[in-house]
C-alpha cells in the first residue's frame, strides 16, 4: 500500500511520480492561498492532485491527453500548469527551495558566485531553432544555463537556442539575465568555450557592462 495521503485522487494509488507526504509539506506553503472573497466556484481538484498530474506528464514524458484517468482530466491539469507558469508560481517555488537548501548548507541564501555552461542536445524538430554544433557534432538545440556553486539552477537565467549558436553569444544572453535578476552575483566561472586567444571580448564586456568577473577554468 502507498503510504502517501492520496485523499485528493479520483481513484487508485498514487503514481511513482507523485509527491510524497514529505515533499508536499515542503511545497504546500509556497503555493498561493486562494482569496475566497474574490468569488468564483468551488475548486474540484486540490493543489496536490494538480501537482501529481503535472509531474506525471513531466516524469513520464507522455502527452497531456494520455494522462492516467485516476489522476485528473488532462485539460484541467494543463490549464493549471499554464496558469502557474504565467503567474510566476513555478519560479517562486523553485527560488524559495533553492534559498532553503542554501541556508540548510550553511550558505548565504542569495548566491554571490556562479558557474556558466552550455549543452547541445540532439533534436529532430524545431525549424529555425534547430542547428548544427560543429564542436560537439550535434544537430539540435543548445541549453545555456547558470548554476550557483552548489550546482543549483538559477531558474530565470536559462536560455535555449539553436545548437549552432556559439557559447560566447549564448553566454552574453544569460549573463545579461543574471545581472538583471541576481545582482548579488559578481563572479562567474566558465570553460574555454566562452573565451580563447581569438575572441576574449566576453570577459571584458561582462566586466565593463555588467560588473561581473568571468574567470576561465582549466
Amino acid at each position: 500500500m502507498c503510504p502517501c495521503d492520496n485523499s485528493e485522487a479520483v481513484s487508485g494509488p498514487c503514481c511513482p511520480s507523485s509527491l510524497t507526504d514529505e515533499m508536499w509539506e515542503v511545497i504546500r506553503p509556497l503555493l498561493a492561498v486562494r482569496n475566497l472573497r474574490k468569488g468564483g466556484g468551488v475548486r474540484k481538484y486540490g493543489d496536490r492532485l494538480v501537482l501529481d498530474s503535472i509531474f506525471c506528464v513531466l516524469r513520464s514524458g507522455c502527452q497531456w491527453r494520455m494522462l492516467p484517468r485516476d489522476l485528473m482530466p488532462w485539460d484541467a491539469a494543463h490549464r493549471w500548469f499554464t496558469k502557474w507558469r504565467r503567474d510566476g508560481s513555478w519560479d517562486r517555488i523553485h527560488d524559495e527551495q533553492r534559498r532553503q537548501l542554501r541556508i540548510g548548507a550553511g550558505r548565504d541564501p542569495v548566491p554571490s558566485a556562479a558557474v556558466i555552461d552550455a549543452q547541445s542536445i540532439k533534436t529532430n524538430e524545431g525549424g529555425k531553432a534547430r542547428g548544427f554544433d560543429a564542436g560537439k557534432r550535434t544537430t539540435g538545440r543548445k541549453r545555456h544555463v547558470i548554476v550557483d556553486t552548489m550546482g543549483l539552477l538559477l531558474l530565470l537565467v536559462v536560455a535555449v537556442t539553436s545548437a549552432s549558436v556559439q557559447d560566447r553569444a549564448g553566454g552574453r544572453a544569460v549573463l545579461a539575465r543574471l545581472a538583471a535578476t541576481f545582482r548579488t552575483v559578481s563572479f562567474v566561472w566558465a570553460d574555454g568555450g566562452y573565451a580563447n586567444s581569438v575572441d576574449c571580448t566576453l570577459l571584458s564586456w561582462a566586466r565593463d557592462a555588467l560588473g561581473i568577473v568571468v574567470e576561465m577554468g582549466t
